[in-house]
C-alpha cells in the first residue's frame, strides 16, 4: 500500500473511531481536567499528523517544533495554550483510578476492533502482567497476538531540556521502566509464542491517532537507552497502608520515538493477516 493511501486511512480509521466513541469517553473523564482538544481531531490536527508524523518519519529526521510554526500557522498559538494547560501539577488523582480510566480506553478499542474494522480481540483471559488484549483468529479459536495499550493526552513539553535532541511531539510516548514491564517482559519473552504489539492511543492537542510498535522494538529499545528520564515524586505516586506511605508510581521512563511507529492502518493490515485476513 502506497504511504499516501496509508496516511488518508489512517486518519479516517481515527476520525471514525472518535465519531463512535468520543461521547462515550467524555463520560468516562467527565470528573477530570480536560484539554479543550480532547476527543476531537481537525484540520488542524490532519496538518499535524502529515507534517510532523508522516513527512518526518520519512526523513527520519526530529526537527525542533519551532521549524513547523511557518508550515502550520495555528501551531504556534496551539502551543501556548498546551503549555500553558499542561504545566500546571496534575498528578494529584489516585492511581487506582488512572488504572479504572485505561481499562475504559482499552474496551473502546476492543469494541472497535469487533464491530467496525473485524478484528476479533478481547480482554486477555490471563492473570498478571499480561498484555491487556489479546486478538483472536477469524474462528475465534485461538490466540494470534497481544497489545498492551497506553492512552497519552499530556506532551512533556520540556523534553527537549532534559532529553537533548528530543521533541514533545515525537518524544511523549511514555513508558514506564519499572516492575510492571520487567514482569510483562519477562512473560512476553518466556511464555507468549505470538506477536506482542504495543498500541499508543495518543491525544496530544497537535498529534493524535493510534501508532504501534513491536514489543521486540520496544525491549531493544530500553535495552539501548537505559531510563531516559527519572521524574520527581508526587503525592499521587503513593498509597497509605497503615501507618506507612507506599511508594506506587514509577519513577523511571523512556520515551519511545514517535517517528518509528507504525500509523493506525498498518497496524489493523498487520493484525488481520495474523487472524488469517487475505484481503488486507
Amino acid at each position: 500500500m502506497e504511504d499516501n493511501e496509508s496516511y488518508t486511512q489512517s486518519v479516517e480509521l481515527y476520525r471514525k473511531l472518535l465519531s463512535l466513541y468520543s461521547n462515550k469517553l467524555r463520560q468516562f473523564t467527565k470528573n477530570f481536567p480536560l484539554h479543550k482538544r480532547q476527543f476531537t481531531f481537525d484540520d488542524f490536527n490532519e496538518q499535524c499528523y502529515r507534517i510532523m508524523y508522516e513527512s518526518q518519519r520519512k526523513k527520519k529526521q526530529i526537527l525542533p517544533r519551532q521549524k513547523f510554526f511557518r508550515l502550520i500557522p495555528k501551531l504556534r498559538a496551539e502551543c501556548l495554550e498546551c503549555w500553558k494547560f499542561y504545566l500546571n501539577p496534575r498528578n494529584e488523582s489516585i492511581k487506582k483510578l488512572d488504572v479504572v480510566l485505561g481499562k475504559q480506553f482499552e474496551d473502546v478499542l476492543i469494541d472497535f476492533f469487533n464491530n467496525h474494522v473485524r478484528v476479533p480481540c478481547r480482554r486477555t483471559a490471563e492473570s498478571g502482567n499480561y498484555p491487556d488484549i489479546e486478538v483472536l483468529d477469524n474462528d475465534r479459536m485461538k490466540v494470534v497476538a497481544y497489545c498492551e495499550v497506553k492512552y497519552l493526552t499530556a506532551p512533556f513539553v520540556k523534553i527537549f531540556e532534559k532529553i537533548p535532541g528530543r521533541e514533545c511531539y515525537e518524544g511523549s510516548t511514555t513508558l514506564d521502566v519499572g516492575r510492571k514491564i520487567k514482569a510483562q517482559r519477562k512473560i512476553v519473552e518466556t511464555k507468549i509464542r505470538v506477536p506482542v504489539f504495543y498500541v499508543y492511543w495518543l491525544d496530544y492537542p497537535c498529534i493524535k491517532g493510534i501508532f504501534y510498535m513491536s514489543a521486540k522494538r520496544v525491549y531493544k529499545y530500553i535495552d539501548e537507552v537505559g531510563v531516559e528520564w527519572r521524574r520527581r515524586k508526587r503525592a499521587g505516586d503513593f498509597v497509605r497502608r497503615g501507618n506507612r506511605k507506599i511508594l506506587v508510581g514509577e519513577l523511571n521512563k523512556v520515551y519511545l520515538p514517535l517517528l518509528e511507529m507504525g500509523n493506525f492502518k498498518k497496524f489493523i493490515d498487520e493484525i488481520k493477516l495474523l487472524c488469517g485476513d487475505k484481503d488486507v
